[in-house]
């Protein structure tokens, strides 16, 4: 017999996420003395010391205990997916969705997410987090979060994706540059521009390195952590960027224009794709998931082609 409940198990998350027993209480809307019981409950059916108590740290997991989370996030989940998986099968889409989404596709995707995916899907327990693209699949690998939504090139190991849309970059210059007016540009012809920088760390890791093997080594001048900010700074003619995402509007934030120009010569791509952990039986809800985000990418690639055409 299993001598621990789903519910102590749920609680030891709670405090170890919330890293005291008083704020785990709150957010499990139980009284502080009741979570202190379960935790000495489950510390006496398992045989082993997972908390550390104190008044100035609140709580510290022991080995032991921090080996023990690992299994009891795995079980809680799984608890989850079959509460889940019953309620899909006498309704529509139903459970807990946890969405990673890189922060510079959030503008791009967040938006539709919510009003053509979450909101026809009340069941749905929709969370979006957003960040960077390695730090989001390293939560995802450890149970934290379903899926990633990213580029193929910041994808890491031991993960699964379906690509859902092209992301063929691009040069984006103000519309008073030179070269504004010619529709592609070789990426050679930049080497002794400004080069202004998105500057996230899977950019810095994946785009820069792909400039360098296409025969570009960019002159960094400006950088930003803002993808708005970096479209601003380009449209006051403070430089060139290069570009995955393509907005519908060629105008900065404050109204100046800009224009964007096809590389004319063989580049890497960065695809957009969502990443997931491997399972044998993906949830209804994921695979749902997968499905929509191919559907809008096969939409916006279908316009795009129709606008360069």
């Amino acid at each position: 017999m299993v001598n621990y409940t789903l519910r102590q198990l749920q609680y030891f998350v709670a405090v170890a996420e919330a890293g005291s027993l008083s704020a785990a209480a709150v957010a499990c809307h139980i009284s502080q003395a009741a979570m202190s019981q379960s935790m000495a409950d489950l510390e006496r059916v398992v045989g082993s010391q997972l908390l550390v108590r104190s008044r100035a740290r609140g709580v510290v997991l022991t080995a032991v205990g921090t080996e023990f989370l690992h299994d009891a996030r795995s079980l809680v989940r799984h608890a989850e997916e079959i509460q889940g998986q019953i309620m899909e099968r006498q309704s529509a889409l139903a459970g807990p969705l946890v969405i990673g989404c890189y922060s510079s596709l959030a503008a791009f995707w967040i938006p539709v997410i919510c009003e053509c995916f979450t909101a026809p899907n009340p069941g749905l327990q929709v969370k979006i987090i957003e960040g960077d693209a390695a730090q989001l699949q390293q939560r995802m690998l450890q149970g934290h979060l379903d899926v990633v939504l990213t580029h193929t090139r910041h994808l890491l190991e031991d993960v699964e994706h379906r690509v859902v849309m092209s992301g063929r970059p691009y040069v984006l210059v103000a519309a008073s540059h030179r070269f504004a007016e010619r529709g592609s540009v070789k990426l050679a012809e930049l080497a002794e521009d400004d080069f202004v920088s998105l500057d996230l760390p899977t950019v810095r890791d994946n785009q820069l390195v792909n400039l360098r093997l296409s025969g570009l080594d960019p002159k960094i001048r400006w950088s930003s952590q803002s993808f708005e900010a970096v479209r601003g700074m380009v449209a006051r003619g403070l430089g060139y960027t290069v570009l995955v995402q393509r907005p519908p509007v060629n105008v900065s934030y404050d109204g100046l224009p800009l224009a964007m120009l096809e590389i004319d010569g063989p580049v890497g791509y960065s695809d957009i794709c969502v990443a997931y952990t491997a399972t044998k039986r993906p949830s209804l809800r994921l695979r749902a998931f997968l499905d929509f985000c191919e559907q809008v990418g096969a939409e916006r690639d279908s316009r795009a082609a129709q606008e360069n055409s």
